[in-house]
């Protein structure tokens, strides 16, 4: 998908802090290079791409605003729901 190009009237970006900024561009990034080219097959198919399953793991999604202590990103839920829009430009 391409970037959205019309006007940003609200520069709803500029409430974004970098890291959240970086998180969207590099999710994106990733559904757009990975996802988008196999999701089409897939749910003509009826099946969920679970070879891309350890790739989600390696960006770091999985329970993504859960603490540090489990082993997770602790981020906030900003970031988290960045993640989660993101993720749903694919589906």
């Amino acid at each position: 998908m391409a970037r959205f190009q019309g006007i940003d009237f609200y520069d709803l970006d500029a409430l974004f802090s970098e890291e959240e900024r970086m998180i969207r561009d590099t999710v994106r990034d990733w559904v757009e290079d990975r996802l988008m080219p196999v999701i089409g097959e897939a749910y003509h198919k009826r099946r969920f791409p679970t070879e891309l399953i350890p790739e989600l793991g390696e960006l770091g999604v999985f329970g993504a605003n859960l603490p540090e202590q489990y082993g997770c990103a602790e981020l906030n839920n900003v970031a988290y729901g960045i993640i989660m829009q993101e993720l749903e430009r694919g589906d």
